[in-house]
């Protein structure tokens, strides 16, 4: 069900606002932007499914803003508006801000049963927005356990990986002393999406071989799983197709584009195929494994037919997301992946808020020429990121790995600083994927320092940017642009706050954030 879309307009010059934009799911770019420049939009149909919401993609046209859940909008001085859904369990908020003349006009499309909505005038965005956002962690009974240090296979092997290659990575990292808690297993170890049983031809054993080993050295066993996705020539697929998301005609839906083409999605309002989601996790927590990452969640609430046409996109999602949690058990840790991020909160434990970090800066031909601001890279993660900063009363963030690694890695000193200073300022999960063979003595020493854990920064100031995203924060100042400002170098981050009179808070935006 699609309502009669909330309306309101704002008397305010649209070259004098500044919106703030929260995108669907985990890799959906998050910015900070004047509301009259253009967003972005992928060029391609499988860039959209894959890194956008298909059914409310950026709008590509200037002074169009699109943003899912929350919305601000702010004054030079910092105050402002902030619109935010009080309740996700059921229903995704569809937010767009529009430059209209000497005013601008908000619409909230609710899709999904009836859920309150808050839209409130502030003089303090941040501050508002960061406690309308709380009160919808709250509502949903958000779990922030304790975060983990996780050692990942993906950056280091990608799909290569093989159960001798997480083996010695457990043992260099148990011989020097790092302070890991979770070895995790990611792609590669399954015969296809769906398959997750049978062992691809290179890993060289089974999943189920891997836990007692990690055990014996004191880790904790942890998995990715891509659940929601079926590979078009896996066993699965042959076995059940009618447990799959259909187009309208009828047929097996195909959609996005990886590992060579596109994939089906596990419909998961049919019940057979919930209890398949709930054995899955479950098999998987008896073969040891109590820390499961799961990726590609936004498959669940694709656009599609579906076995229960009644149930709305983010029921669906949440019932496979629920089965899921069911089979791991309430004491398994659940890191979500390419989620439909607010309509997770209560259910995983963890939360990657950023695209994929990769060992070199940018992908700027796919980021501009393509329009993909859902792309893989370190720019890529830190912007979007940052910016949800707010999200620690929603799950533990988890901003991605830190690459410290020279070695088979275009990162520079100040690139791998400010993935550094990502992960001190986010706070939540800390987690390395580098091949530890490769890290010479400055490379362990960073990531050490990259495992200390840290609590979440807070913003100095929204109206201030270094490149589009939330940059300035009360323990460092991050520059995601191509060039100079304010002394920082391309690329960067100083730990110390830089000095400006102009982003001193007034008086009484001063009074409310001490009263936060």
């Amino acid at each position: 069900m699609t309502h009669t879309p909330l309306h309101w307009t704002i008397p305010a010059s649209p070259d004098t606002v500044r919106v703030l934009i929260n995108g669907y799911q985990s890799w959906s770019e998050a910015e900070l932007r004047p509301l009259t420049d253009t967003p972005p939009r992928a060029h391609f149909q499988w860039m959209i499914d894959q890194g956008q919401d298909p059914a409310f993609p950026p709008s590509g046209e200037a002074g169009v803003w699109r943003s899912h859940t929350l919305i601000a909008l702010l004054r030079p001085d910092g105050s402002g508006w902030v619109g935010c859904l009080l309740d996700a369990t059921r229903t995704f908020a569809h937010w767009e801000a529009r430059a209209d003349g000497a005013a601008v006009t908000v619409t909230c499309t609710l899709e999904g049963p009836d859920a309150p909505v808050a839209f409130e005038e502030t003089e303090d965005v941040q501050v508002t927005l960061e406690r309308l956002s709380a009160h919808l962690g709250e509502a949903m009974h958000a779990r922030t356990p304790a975060p983990l240090r996780v050692w990942c296979s993906w950056y280091s092997y990608y799909r290569d990986i093989t159960l001798q290659a997480m083996m010695d990575n457990a043992q260099r990292a148990y011989d020097l002393g790092l302070p890991f808690d979770v070895f995790q297993l990611d792609d590669g170890f399954q015969a296809d999406l769906g398959d997750w049983f049978e062992p691809s031809a290179w890993f060289g054993g089974h999943a189920k071989d891997l836990p007692a080993q990690l055990h014996a050295l004191g880790y904790r066993a942890g998995l990715w799983l891509a659940p929601f996705l079926v590979g078009p020539h896996s066993k699965l697929r042959a076995a059940h197709p009618e447990w799959l998301l259909q187009d309208e005609q009828g047929e097996p839906l195909l959609l996005g584009d990886n590992w060579g083409g596109p994939y089906h999605a596990l419909d998961t309002t049919h019940p057979e195929a919930l209890a398949w989601l709930r054995q899955l996790a479950a098999t998987f927590r008896g073969y040891g494994y109590d820390y499961l990452k799961v990726d590609f969640l936004y498959a669940a609430s694709h656009p599609g037919r579906r076995h229960d046409p009644t149930v709305s996109r983010a029921e669906a999602y949440r019932m496979g997301l629920q089965a899921l949690r069911d089979g791991l058990g309430d004491d398994g840790f659940l890191l979500g992946c390419g989620a439909p991020l607010a309509s997770s909160i209560g259910l995983v434990d963890a939360m990657r808020t950023g695209p994929d970090v990769t060992p070199f800066w940018d992908d700027e031909a796919r980021r501009v020429l393509l329009g993909d601001g859902a792309v893989p890279s370190a720019r890529s993660a830190l912007h979007t990121a940052l910016t949800r900063w707010y999200q620690h009363t929603w799950y533990q963030p988890d901003p991605d790995v830190m690459i410290a690694r020279r070695e088979r890695s275009l990162l520079n000193d100040q690139e791998r600083g400010a993935l550094e200073g990502l992960l001190d300022v986010i706070g939540g999960l800390r987690a390395s994927s580098d091949p530890i063979e490769l890290l010479d003595a400055s490379g362990l020493d960073l990531l050490r320092r990259s495992l200390t854990l840290s609590t979440p920064d807070r913003p100095r100031s929204l109206t201030h940017s270094h490149g589009g995203a939330v940059t300035h924060f009360t323990r460092g100042t991050f520059n995601l642009l191509s060039y100079a400002a304010d002394g920082l170098a391309p690329h960067s981050y100083n730990a110390a706050p830089v000095q400006d009179e102009a982003i001193q808070l007034a008086p009484a935006a001063r009074d409310l954030r001490a009263s936060l």
